[in-house]
């Protein structure tokens, strides 16, 4: 990798978080940065965040669905009410191509074999991660600008940025210049 990936952390707790998190600056048009700007890049992402373990050839027209999933997936988390509407089409679609294998617990799968199946491996996580994960501890970043998306980990679900050496210290940092300056 070329340092493409430079300042980005898989931050989010799951890879459809992280997926997500692939724009950066998402709410500051100016600083916008969309990470997945090739299928190669797109490639590199999922070997990075640890959904695959070998480069994946992508073709643009799964670039594509990848990204058009990844924005209709931050809509459903940002929006409020959450409605889950918008992903019908994608997960039933990610069900046909996906295998149920003979054994407990019951859980949808689609192997990584190849570039074409990662829209449909997204699919399914996300939809696991709507489906038992704790969505109130789902929260998108406090720093003006950012809009990257988390799950709060912390006991008192009190996380407000994506990162404390980040959005965090910019921050504490703007506080303190405010006190200062007066």
């Amino acid at each position: 990798m070329d340092g493409h990936w430079d300042g980005y952390d898989s931050i989010g707790g799951s890879v459809p978080l992280d997926l997500v998190n692939t724009v950066s600056w998402r709410r500051d048009p100016a600083r916008r940065e969309d990470r997945l700007s090739t299928p190669e890049r797109l490639s590199e992402w999922v070997v990075l965040v640890g959904a695959g373990s070998e480069r994946l050839e992508i073709s643009v027209a799964v670039l594509e669905a990848v990204k058009d999933f990844r924005e209709t997936l931050y809509r459903v988390l940002v929006s409020e009410p959450q409605d889950v509407t918008p992903l019908r089409k994608t997960l039933l679609d990610a069900y046909r191509h996906a295998s149920l294998p003979p054994s407990l617990p019951l859980r949808w799968v689609v192997p990584l074999e190849n570039g074409d199946a990662l829209p449909h491996f997204l699919a399914l996580a996300a939809e696991d991660l709507l489906r038992t994960g704790d969505l109130e501890r789902i929260r998108e970043c406090e720093g003006p600008g950012c809009g990257w998306v988390f799950t709060d980990h912390t006991r008192n679900r009190s996380r407000r940025w994506c990162s404390s050496s980040d959005c965090g210290n910019r921050a504490r940092a703007k506080r303190h210049y405010d006190r200062t300056r007066g």
